[in-house]
């Protein structure tokens, strides 16, 4: 009876090591209709997160640009740039615009649906965007930095927990993201 407890045992243990070493993998990025360069946007012309992103600071997601703020912004954008790779995109982007037509972006991070994320909370405590997203402002092509795992973000609660502990003594309880 031992030996089967034990190779039950053995057996739960590896598959938990499994989910965890799966749930620790970073998806690759998504093709996307338009090629966008964060690099050039929040790199290169400095534009802030918020900018864009404007529900990060007041609701649960950061939202997507409207195809409103992309035109406000891209009226003033020479169609010539330097690259026949930017030209192409500005082209399909202005094509778009005036047809008021919706650009479907492929969404990049994906929490599972019962982890309950709010930006609002995050950005609201400091958390600067980098921690999750990575260096942004350099990539041509967004792609998910950290695994998001339950894992990862119980490392960043516990670390925070410590920097502040009264302030923060249930940042690791289970309701803080499960509801």
């Amino acid at each position: 009876m031992q030996g089967v407890l034990a190779a039950l045992f053995l057996t739960a243990g590896a598959g938990a090591a499994g989910v965890m070493a799966f749930q620790e993998r970073v998806p690759e990025a998504p093709a996307q209709p338009i090629r966008f360069s964060h690099r050039v946007h929040a790199g290169e012309a400095a534009i802030g997160c918020a900018s864009c992103h404007a529900y990060a600071d007041r609701g649960p997601v950061a939202g997507i640009p409207s195809m409103a703020r992309c035109r406000g912004c891209h009226k003033f954008v020479k169609r010539d740039a330097e690259s026949p790779a930017i030209t192409k995109e500005l082209e399909v982007l202005t094509r778009k615009l005036e047809e008021n037509a919706v650009i479907e972006w492929v969404r990049v991070h994906r929490l599972p649906d019962h982890v309950f994320f709010t930006h609002k909370r995050h950005v609201s405590s400091g958390v600067a965007c980098r921690e999750c997203h990575g260096d942004i402002e350099r990539m041509d092509v967004v792609r998910q930095v950290a695994s998001l795992s339950m894992g990862w973000c119980l490392e960043c609660h516990r670390r925070k927990q410590e920097e502040r502990p009264l302030e923060r003594a249930g940042l690791t309880d289970c309701s803080t993201c499960h509801k």
